[in-house]
Formats: structure tokens, sequence, C-alpha cells
């Protein structure tokens, strides 16, 4: 029996200890953002990452190898000396000369179980603190209606692209930041690690207002703080949560990735672009391969795919899979080959060597500053800007448009520990060879908000100036950060929506049916005095809401002030006589048909005060024979084949926990 308590008490040693070290890499070395991430990246598997895993495995034998050392050459006597005492029972002969000295040896075995179990569970403690469990599990079990009020499903407005196409760069540096440059130019840092980006920023737009000094940047929401997530964030405008259970799972090549989703990937190849994407890693890893392959078709040029275009050696493998050096020579020379093609393309792509931990020196990189990761920050920043002159020089940059963008915010320890709490980090976003910015304004924004943007960088004209959950900065519409703020987003992103877990991740369109059938009046369709009374009601509505939303680390010690976000109230039925969307005219723009022949998708006239290209929702008097056309099976999900015998009953709003 001693044995094996023993031989428990060594196992919770060895898990103690490697508790204690995860706790420090989450917190120290990476500084994980959320637990969805965790979670993301276990479930997703761990394909491609081959090296991160093991630089953590190798730094924990690092760290830790005198105390295993010593906990084992402890837990091998302890044993030793089970094994003599049951001899000598077995014998006869007492092996402790002295029942003292027994009752001790059994005391310090109890004593050191309770000491390495008490270790043991104050790390796990730790990590529940460091990773935000508690919190992620409180705010899954709250439902938020961002998605219904605020989501712009891509297919429901008008995209309307120039007639000569422009192709797109977008150059995404892992873990880039605007905190990278001198506190002078509005940065975290005493020097400028970024010299040669930051002026790229003032030859483009880095959406600041005219004449400003400091470097603007992207806020990295809530689900998007990773390298993936970053990615769907840019080119999709939504963020990656996990609590929708089919997405939980190892990806392999034939896993669908949020097969319902319109990305910009597959609007432009709808239009005739080519895609791409490169990386010097494996693309599989966390299932970047199967998001661009299934969005947009993009050719993939990986690790595994420069081996065969002889891009590096067969069996080549450094840091992720290969550096940036090589990876901007591969991409010169394939942009070289695609720039010949007679048709527009998208070439998109991901740099590494900036990665955690401390980034990779490569040999172009100079020791000309404190740490390993500043030095690669600014061989990052050489490297990125010569690309970007090289592309300058080409004949095809005329009718290129460059964006630059960080991912997400770095995971090295080292930023946040330099740049201190109270400074507010910005991932780099810029563009260069687009629109001329004329908003006289610094727009507060997110990486979300680069979907639309980028689409309208490019000239192309979109209905609202929204796309998903993202907004032009080009347009003088609100983001949705300068609507509701940083904390106020962030916290109903983290919350649970059936919205999102329907329709965007499973495809479920019985909520884009909802919210199409139940459109809230235009506030042009409302009478002056009625649309004061309600702005009036919206205006305290909306702060109650946002901050009935925030969980409780994120209440605010003062009400915000209303910045325009209205939420939609489902509790208060629109007014039938005040913009009511059918008219009683069949000649005053309506929208059914009555030859049965034609069809039941006829564009919206916007002038007749309707949205919804179907029948009349209002009730049918029973004692009234009314004849209702034949309605062709509609091929556009979002328009029911039936008209409701009754209506139906408004949704409550779901009041957060």
């Amino acid at each position: 029996m001693w044995i094996l308590i023993g031989t428990l008490i060594y196992i919770v040693f060895w898990l103690t200890c490697i508790a204690a070290y995860g706790v420090h890499y989450l917190s120290d070395t990476i500084q994980i953002t959320s637990f969805t991430q965790v979670i993301y990246t276990l479930t997703a598997g761990t394909e491609g990452a081959e090296g991160t895993i093991g630089s953590a495995i190798s730094g924990f034998f690092q760290s830790y190898w005198l105390v295993l050392i010593i906990g084992t050459a402890i837990f091998a006597y302890y044993i030793y000396l089970c094994i003599q005492n049951q001899k000598a029972k077995k014998a006869g002969i007492p092996f402790f000369k002295e029942t003292k000295t027994q009752r001790v040896f059994y005391c310090s075995v109890v004593g050191a179980a309770v000491i390495v179990t008490s270790l043991f569970g104050t790390q796990l403690y730790q990590g529940w603190q460091v990773l935000g469990v508690g919190d992620y599990l409180e705010n899954v079990n709250r439902e938020s209606t961002i998605y219904d009020e605020n989501f712009i499903e891509p297919d429901s407005v008008n995209i309307k692209f120039p007639q000569k196409k422009k192709n797109l760069i977008h150059i995404v540096i892992e873990s880039m930041e605007s905190s990278y440059t001198s506190h002078e130019n509005g940065g975290g840092y005493d020097n400028d690690l970024i010299p040669g980006l930051y002026q790229l920023a003032k030859e483009g737009t880095d959406f600041s207002a005219p004449g400003t000094k400091e470097l603007n940047g992207a806020i990295v929401t809530a689900n998007s703080g990773w390298t993936v997530a970053g990615l769907v964030a840019m080119s999709a405008a939504v963020p990656l949560n996990v609590g929708n259970g089919d997405f939980n799972r190892n990806f392999s090549d034939k896993d669908k990735f949020m097969p319902h989703l319109i990305t910009m990937g597959d609007i432009l190849e709808d239009h005739g672009y080519s895609n791409y994407f490169m990386c010097g890693s494996d693309a599989s890893f966390a299932g970047r391969r199967n998001y661009y392959q299934q969005h947009g078709d993009y050719e993939i040029l990986d690790h595994r795919q420069a081996m065969k275009e002889k891009a590096i050696p067969e069996g080549y493998s450094v840091w992720w899979g290969f550096e940036d050096k090589k990876l901007f020579s591969w991409a010169e020379k394939k942009l070289g080959q695609i720039s010949k093609k007679n048709e527009p393309f998208n070439f998109t792509v991901l740099t590494a060597d900036t990665h955690f931990p401390e980034g990779y020196p490569c040999d172009l990189c100079k020791d000309e500053f404190d740490s390993q990761y500043e030095n690669v920050v600014a061989c990052t920043d050489r490297q990125v800007t010569e690309f970007v002159r090289w592309i300058q020089k080409q004949d095809f940059y005329e009718d290129t448009t460059i964006v630059i963008s960080g991912d997400h915010y770095s995971m090295d320890g080292s930023v946040a520990k330099t740049t201190g709490a109270d400074y507010d980090r910005r991932a780099y976003a810029i563009v260069l060879n687009g629109p001329e910015y004329t908003l006289n304004k610094t727009r507060e924004f997110c990486t979300l908000d680069l979907y639309p943007t980028i689409m309208e960088a490019l000239g192309i004209q979109i209905e609202g100036h929204r796309l998903g959950l993202g907004t032009s900065l080009y347009s003088n519409v609100d983001t949705l950060i300068e609507k509701m703020g940083e904390l106020g987003l962030n916290a109903e992103l983290v919350a649970d929506s059936s919205y999102y877990n329907k329709v965007i991740m499973s495809g479920d369109q019985t909520e884009v049916t909802d919210k199409k059938e139940d459109p809230k009046p235009k506030p042009e369709d409302k009478e002056p005095e009625e649309q004061k009374e309600q702005e009036v009601y919206e205006q305290v509505q909306t702060n109650q809401n946002i901050q009935a939303a925030v969980p409780p680390y994120y209440q605010p010690t003062v009400p915000w002030p209303d910045q325009g976000y209205v939420p939609v109230n489902p509790e208060t039925p629109a007014d039938p006589n005040a913009g009511s969307e059918v008219p009683t005219d069949p000649n005053a723009g309506t929208e059914v048909p009555t030859d049965p022949n034609a069809g039941t998708e006829t564009p919206i006239d916007p002038g007749a005060g309707s949205e919804v290209p179907n029948l009349p929702e209002t009730p049918i008097d029973p004692g009234v024979n009314q004849e209702v056309p034949p309605v062709t099976p509609p091929t556009d999900q979002t328009v029911p084949q039936t008209p409701p015998a009754t209506p139906e009953p408004p949704q409550g709003e779901v009041v957060p926990e």
C-alpha cells in the first residue's frame, strides 16, 4: 500500500511541475488571449505545429530538470526503503529499529502527499485564472443578439465591381503591431522597431486624420486573437467561436470549414479572380488549408509545395517550416508568373519569423536591440519594406492594391512587459495604392472591419458599406467599436449566439428567414414625433442592454455614452400604420405578383417601403374568403413557400444573466 501511495505522490509531483510550467508558459511566454484559443487549437489538431510543441517540451525540461532529478531521486530512495521494509517483515525482522522512527517515516509520507496535492491544486487554480476558464463558462451560457442585429450577409446587399478590376496583395505579418513604433510615433517602445512600416503607413493610409503623426492600428477583438482566427476575421468579418459542437474536431482535408460563410475569397472567385495563399509553414495547421480551399478555391503555396517547386531543398525545415527570407524570394517569383496571366489575382502571404517565443533570427537579422524578439521584429520590418518596394517597381503595381496587416497581437511575453499594462496595443493595418482616405477623423476599428475595407479599397462598391460584422473604414458609417466600445463589443462576442451557431456555423437558414421577415421599420418611415420618441427610448435601452451584457470583469464604473448602437427591441412590434412594409394598393409597389408565372424573386423596389419580397404578414380574417395566388417554390431559402395563417408572435428578447 505504501508503495502505491508513494507512486501516486510521484505522479502528482510530475503533474504539479507540468502545471506550474504550463501556467508560466501561457501567461509569460505566449500570453494566451482566451480559453477559446486553447479549445480551438486542441480540437483542430496540431499538425504543422511540431516546432512549437517541441520548443514547449524542451523548455519544460530546461526549467525543471533539477527539480525533477531531486524528486526522482527521493522517490527512488523511498521505493528502496519500502522494498527493504517488506523483505524485513517477511524475515520477521523489524526494519525500523525504533517505533518513533517508523512513525516519522509514515508521517513524512502523509505530509509529502498533502504538500504535493496542495501545490497541484494551487497550480490548477492559477491555470484556471490565467486561461479565463470561469469567464468562458459564464459567457457561453449567456445569449447575445449581436449577430441578429448587426451581421450583414454578403448575399443580401448589392456588391458592384469596377469595370477594370484591381489586383490584391495582402501581406499578413505574424504578430505585427503598430505598438512596435516609438513613443514619439504613438508606439510602446523607446526605439522605433518598424521605421520602414511606419513610413509605408504614411505613404498609404492607416485611417488616421490628416496630419496625425501617431500610427493607428486595429483592435483585436475576442476570439480573433490567434492566426487562423485573425485570417477569418480579416476576410470574413466574424470571430472564430468554438461553441458549435460540429466545429470542435480535428480537421482532415475533407472537413468543412464554416461552409455557409461567404468570405472575400468566395466573392472574388465569383468575379473572375484567381486566389493564392502562401505561407512558410504547413497550411494544414488549424484548418487554414480547409478554409482557403473551400472559400475561394485558393491555390495553396506552403512548406510542402515549396519543396515540390524547389523553392527550398527537399527536407529543409527550420522554425515553422522555412524562414521569411526564403518566403519573400519565392513570393517574388510566383508574383512574376501570376501577373502575366490575363486575370485579376488575390495573393495573400503570411509570414512567421515574428512568432513567439522570441521569434526566428535569420542571417539577415542584426544585433541592435536588447532582446532577440526586438531584433527579429526590426529584421521583419526591413524585409517587408524591401518586398513592398520590389512590388512598387513592377509593371502590375499600377493595377494592384497592397494591404499590410498583423494577424493578431503578439503572444511573446516581452511585448506586454515593455509596453506596460496601461498601453492600448493595436495590430498593424494599412492600405497602399487604394482610394484616398477622405474622412477628417481617426477611425477606431478592429480586424473584423478589414473585410469590407479591403473590398472597397479595390474599388468595389458595397451597399451600406458593411459586410459580416465589419464596416468599411472609407465610409462614414460607424464601426461596431465606435458604436459600442471595445469592452461592449467583446462582451457580446464572447457570449453564446444562436444565430452564429445555427446559421454561420451549421448553415441553418431559419434564423436568416426570421431576421428578414420581421425587419425593423426604417427611421425615415416614422413620423417625426414618433421617431424622436423612439430615439429617446432607444438611447436608454442601448446603455442598459450593453451594461447588462458585460460580464462581471467588464462592468463599467460609469454609464457608457450613447454612440449610436441601437439594439433591436423585438418585444415592441412595429405600428402597422407607421412605415408598413406591405402596401394595400396592389399598384403601389407590391412585391408579390398576381401572375403565378411571374415568380417570387422580383427585385425589391427601394421606393416601395418594403424590405421583404414575399407575401403580406397582415393577419387573415377567417370570415372573409380570400384567394391567395399560387407561389412558385423559391430557390432562395430566405423566402418562405407559404404565408403563415396567423402572424408569428414576436420573439422575446433574451436578457443576459
